[in-house]
């Protein structure tokens, strides 16, 4: 049997769509509900490329984040595979505390996060408008911005961050005053700018997007549909149209 990552391996790679361009996007409202319960445990700082524990690191002078156990160890992570030295900028963003701590960092990490799984949404989205009438894309993710937004699995410690994914639902402003909004209260608060949103895109060349991160951290913005319309609806006719599936799952990682 196909599986569903078969089907879509002619869709570009996250290695090619997280290079610029980045797509357009109006961010319209930000909320941060601070999830404090939410937020890792403290952990052993490893060195990023054996994982070896040493009592003395050396630390990359240019995100002073990542840290090794001798030069060698710091040279081969920078060369080999994805290595830090494309990845230390996303690094130097997020800091030790693992933190977006600008409004333009936080910007900056959801855009290219959405970058990754536009070529899978935008098809969703044609597809089931089609059938429901208007409304929005929502994402979600047990991880938090941060932890996403970074190139790699691997968090401000050295160590393996589990199952990067996204839950992807495609929502009516009905569907969301029932169901989100009567477990979560507190994202009532974008409710009006959401269906202002939803009340004026074009749907031929607009999606709406709603995203919540483990963190707290909440957005709502008006993205470009890429690819244009007709192909998308051509491809959410093909991938989506015989799914029984009330939602899309993606590893972030398998991308």
């Amino acid at each position: 049997m196909t599986s569903y990552y078969d089907k879509m391996s002619t869709i570009p790679t996250a290695e090619e769509t997280t290079k610029p361009p980045l797509p357009t996007f109006k961010w319209l409202k930000s909320l941060e509900l601070g999830y404090e319960n939410n937020s890792r445990p403290p952990q052993t700082q490893l060195c990023f490329n054996c994982g070896k524990v040493q009592e003395t690191l050396l630390k990359c002078s240019r995100c002073q984040v990542a840290t090794y156990c001798s030069k060698n160890c710091q040279i081969s992570d920078w060369k080999e595979g994805v290595g830090h030295k494309h990845t230390c900028s996303t690094y130097k963003r997020v800091g030790t505390s693992m933190r977006l701590e600008s409004e333009e960092h936080s910007s900056a990490a959801k855009t290219e996060v959405y970058s990754r799984i536009r070529f899978y949404v935008c098809p969703y989205a044609v597809h089931k408008s089609k059938a429901l009438g208007k409304g929005f894309i929502f994402i979600q993710s047990d991880c938090t911005l941060a932890e996403v937004s970074l190139m790699v699995p691997k968090n401000a410690q050295g160590h393996a961050i589990p199952l990067r994914s996204v839950l992807v639902h495609f929502l009516t402003i009905g569907e969301y005053d029932s169901e989100v909004c009567r477990d979560d209260f507190e994202l009532a608060e974008v409710r009006s700018t959401l269906q202002d949103a939803i009340d004026s895109y074009d749907e031929k060349s607009k999606v709406v997007i709603l995203m919540r991160f483990r963190c707290g951290h909440v957005s709502l913005g008006l993205a470009e549909l890429v690819p244009e319309y007709n192909i998308c609806s051509s491809l959410g006719r093909n991938y989506y149209e015989d799914s029984t599936a009330g939602a899309l799952q993606l590893n972030l990682d398998q991308i």
